[in-house]
């Protein structure tokens, strides 16, 4: 059997006082400010194991309470009654609105935009109460049902932890970055035991590049999260599957012939969390503290006739993996399963959508080897496949084959797969990409209007795109505002500042400056039916996020404002940004 366990325990015991030497030795000859940084790093690595042995803990409380009488969820689930099966996620979606309306605080997404978006854009930290009150929702809605990951709540955990320490010791901007990107890195290590895979997903997915200055501390807090949440007893729950072996060249590229189908359902998936997602934010306002518990009440209903829709999907895995799930579950299961976990992360159910994303793939793969080995004598067995599948549409949801290919191999510890697993991760993230342009993560930000580098991403530690100077402190006004409210704000604004009218909608209508309003309005004009609309000077372009700073540097040539407005593909403004960020940057 590839089973891990054994290895880690004798990696836990020796290797980390090693480790914490050689990393006292290194920190000595270090200059101060440093010294500082890797303090931070080091301490982020801390909290953020602590807190992933805490979330787990907490996790594990709250299945025993919401699905008592078996060892496994799924076999708890199986033994509840009928009543229980639906009341319990029931309750589950009320205690999520109820948390959101009590403490005003938004629970939706899944937390990895919300980490990229922090990361890449000034003035939007994460603070560290709300992401600690969204986890603890989180966590507590996964153990009671919800079909989301629990990884969600470890990786904001930890960028919190990480933008906190950031903000208490003021560092600066860029190294802030570095230790928000090592927080959540270190999060989903400690989440899944997974070191090597945790700091490549950082770099990846996270920060864009594989740069020598970036894997440093991204690695050191990586490895002190795992060490730290490894003395936490019941911290990880680990596959134990056979030792599996794709090495002949016909097995290799049977997994290759599987890519392409694996990086269409990673589009699809994709694709179909947006879709739900921008369904049910339609719904009014007023009705949209229902929508978790009546999601989750249908959840209940589902599982009635299919127990795995209900949480996380581990238990269900490992079966994949072991190749005892019946080819019908193996068929139904992906729709089932993309179905439940769309409608509780479109609803507003916090939580991550990693692990739903290796239940997708796995029982994809598994399915495919069970309709391969029915076709082809002597073929793979279906779980060697599933670990193919789950590598796979890893890479084609999140973009990241390298990291993907990692992280499931320290999951598993089957090297005998790895390179079908390589091969196959690669072409699947490619195929995806080639249909859906935006991974798992940053299609929210771009339904958003949140701009981000377009890959391969500049490096911001030498030059920043101009995405990252955005700032969302426009002042705005309806086109039927009164010309005394119009002046009374320009007049209220602090120097440099313009004032923005705009649609219902949000769209830019046109920039109101207070200079300019003299020559404007005459003196005998009346000003008492004057309108923000009859003001405002339509003349001025906007600034889009996908524009280079040599753009907007050529922009705010061609006239004497010192800041711009900033608006997304539909027009709506989302920001400002100002001359002195750009030219403060030397180069565009």
């Amino acid at each position: 059997m590839a089973s891990v366990g054994t290895e880690r325990e004798e990696l836990g015991g020796g290797a980390p006082p090693l480790f914490f030497r050689s990393l006292r030795d290194f920190l000595r000859v270090l200059p101060g400010a440093a010294q500082r940084f890797w303090v931070l790093v080091i301490a982020t690595g801390v909290l953020s194991g602590v807190g992933a042995g805490a979330l787990l803990a907490g996790l594990r409380i709250v299945q025993r309470l919401a699905w008592p009488r078996a060892e496994t969820f799924v076999g708890a689930v199986q033994a509840a009654t009928p009543l229980r099966r639906v009341l319990v996620p029931t309750l589950a979606g009320v205690a999520v609105s109820l948390v959101a309306m009590l403490s005003r605080l938004p629970l939706a997404g899944h937390g990895t935009a919300r980490i990229i978006e922090a990361i890449w854009h000034r003035g939007r930290e994460l603070a560290l109460g709300r992401t600690l009150v969204r986890g603890t929702v989180s966590i507590a809605a996964v153990g009671m049902g919800a079909s989301l990951g629990r990884e969600g709540a470890l990786l904001q955990t930890g960028a919190a932890a990480g933008s906190w320490l950031a903000n208490r010791l003021g560092i600066e901007e860029r190294q802030a970055r570095v230790i928000v990107a090592c927080g959540a890195a270190s999060g989903i290590a400690a989440a899944y035991d997974v070191p090597i895979g945790g700091a490549l997903f950082g770099l990846e997915v996270l920060l864009g590049s594989f740069a020598l200055e970036l894997l440093g501390p991204i690695v050191v807090a990586c490895v002190v999260a795992t060490a730290v949440s490894r003395t936490m007893p019941g911290a990880h729950l680990e596959y134990v599957i056979p030792e599996y072996e794709l090495l002949r060249p016909a097995e290799i590229l049977l997994g290759v012939a599987l890519a392409p189908l694996f990086g269409l359902a990673s589009a699809v998936y994709v694709r179909v969390m947006g879709w739900v997602e921008v369904q049910l934010d339609r719904v009014p306002k007023r009705l949209q503290p229902l929508l978790p518990p009546v999601a989750l009440a249908l959840l209940g209903v589902v599982a009635l006739r299919w127990p795995p829709v209900l949480g996380n999907g581990f238990d269900t895995i490992h079966e994949v993996l072991l190749g005892t799930l019946p080819l019908g579950a193996l068929a139904l299961l992906p729709v089932l399963k993309l179905g439940a976990t769309a409608l509780c992360a479109g609803s507003g159910v916090p939580g991550g959508l990693f692990t739903p994303s290796l239940f997708y793939g796995a029982t994809l793969g598994g399915l495919a080897g069970e309709l391969v080995a029915r076709v082809l004598p002597g073929a793979p067995p279906s779980g060697a496949l599933a670990l193919i599948g789950m590598a796979s549409v890893l890479a084609g949801t999140t973009h990241a084959a390298v990291s993907s290919v990692l992280i499931i191999f320290e999951m598993t510890g089957d090297y005998g797969v790895i390179l079908p697993l390589m091969l196959s991760a690669a072409v699947a993230a490619a195929t995806s990409r080639a249909i859906e342009r935006d991974s798992l993560y940053t299609a929210p930000l771009r339904r958003r209007g949140v701009g981000l580098p377009e890959l391969p991403r500049p490096d911001w530690l030498r030059v920043t795109p101009v995405a990252g100077l955005v700032v969302e402190d426009a002042a705005r006004v309806g086109p039927g505002t009164p010309f005394e409210e119009v002046l009374r704000k320009l007049l209220a604004l602090p120097s440099g500042h313009d004032l923005y009218v705009t649609s219902g909608e949000g769209q830019l209508l046109g920039v109101i400056c207070l200079d300019a309003l003299k020559g404007t309005i005459s003196e005998g004009a009346l000003l008492g039916m004057i309108v923000a609309a009859d003001v405002a000077d339509r003349s001025i372009q906007p600034v889009t996020t996908g524009m280079t700073l040599a753009d907007v540097a050529g922009r705010f040539a061609q006239g004497d404002l010192e800041r711009l407005p900033v608006v997304d593909v539909a027009r709506r403004l989302i920001g400002t940004v100002s001359m002195r960020d750009v030219l403060a940057q030397g180069r565009f």
